[in-house]
């Protein structure tokens, strides 16, 4: 979905929201101020069933006492047209907004704010409704009870490429041997116990007050999963600025901080890069013209990647 439709305005005045407002446009669909405390949510390719687990998703998340608010379903409503939820509306400034960027890069203060959204949603361990949301546009839950993180990764990774492969192969150096690679890696490192993986966390999904304190994180559910939470941390860096002239100098400050902040090793950041570009190569255009495919084929061929895969 790339723009507001007329015709859910009108379906929303209809449900009685008279002063209905246009907020945003994303891929997942679109955002609709509707008055009195709510907003919906129009979805552009979920169905009534992904909306429940959602919904009992963002139930068990409310329920953990997190510090910020995150989305509530309050209503799922179907037509002819499709699916909208009604949700409350959560209160903050995107952070991006309170604090602009200077040629992409958010400085230290709003980067270690996206550092704290992070460490708090990997401290979360993921139960019930936490565990059974699908990512992209598969339809079954990324992990079921007895898989573990590198097994699911590994398999969404294969799953991904039986898909989408040609495309990728033909955009990148020896793609068989950097899947091996990959695969080796990612059964070698292993990880601790499971934090909560936003998956796709820039800081136009974060709400912030005056101070940039967190008050509200959005848009779960892409790559919304149980998992090792430096993974979140390693695609966080890198899609802050994912196309900005100075995305390799803002990836590797937040990487300086993370690294000090966690411990995490570097090499396991780039690693998982890796495994992110063959995930979502082709999550927006399955012909792969699009710039996303782009930056995850330049990924896989990126001097530093190569060399943790060939280590």
């Amino acid at each position: 979905m790339e723009q507001h439709d007329q015709r859910w305005i009108d379906e929303l005045a209809g449900l009685g929201h008279a002063a209905v407002e246009p907020l945003a446009v994303g891929m997942e669909g679109a955002v609709y101020r509707l008055g009195g405390g709510l907003v919906a949510k129009v979805w552009g390719r979920r169905d009534e069933r992904d909306l429940i687990r959602i919904k009992e998703f963002y139930d068990e998340l409310a329920a953990r006492g997190l510090s910020f608010a995150t989305p509530r379903i309050l209503r799922i409503h179907g037509s002819e047209l499709g699916y909208c939820t009604i949700e409350e509306e959560l209160a903050g400034t995107p952070l991006d907004r309170m604090a602009p960027s200077v040629d992409g890069d958010p400085g230290p203060r709003a980067r270690d704010h996206v550092l704290d959204v992070l460490a708090e949603l990997g401290s979360v361990i993921p139960s019930g409704g936490l565990r059974r949301l699908p990512v992209m546009d598969e339809s079954v839950p990324f992990r079921d009870s007895g898989a573990d993180w590198a097994g699911s990764l590994i398999a969404l990774i294969h799953r991904r490429l039986s898909r989408f492969g040609p495309q990728l192969d033909a955009a990148v150096t020896d793609l068989p041997g950097k899947v091996e690679q990959v695969t080796r890696l990612l059964r070698a490192w292993g990880h601790g116990r499971d934090g909560l993986l936003h998956g796709d966390l820039i800081t136009a999904n974060i709400l912030v007050d005056e101070t940039l304190r967190p008050t509200a994180v959005l848009d779960f559910g892409f790559l919304t999963a149980p998992g090792d939470p430096a993974f979140d941390v390693a695609v966080t860096a890198s899609i802050i600025d994912m196309y900005g002239p100075q995305h390799r100098r803002i990836e590797a400050a937040f990487d300086e901080a993370a690294v000090k902040r966690f411990g995490y090793p570097r090499e396991l950041l780039l690693l998982y890069r890796a495994a992110y570009a063959l995930i979502t190569s082709n999550a927006y255009d399955p012909e792969g013209a699009d710039g996303h495919f782009r930056w995850c084929a330049a990924m896989l061929e990126r001097d530093d990647v190569v060399e943790v895969l060939d280590s």
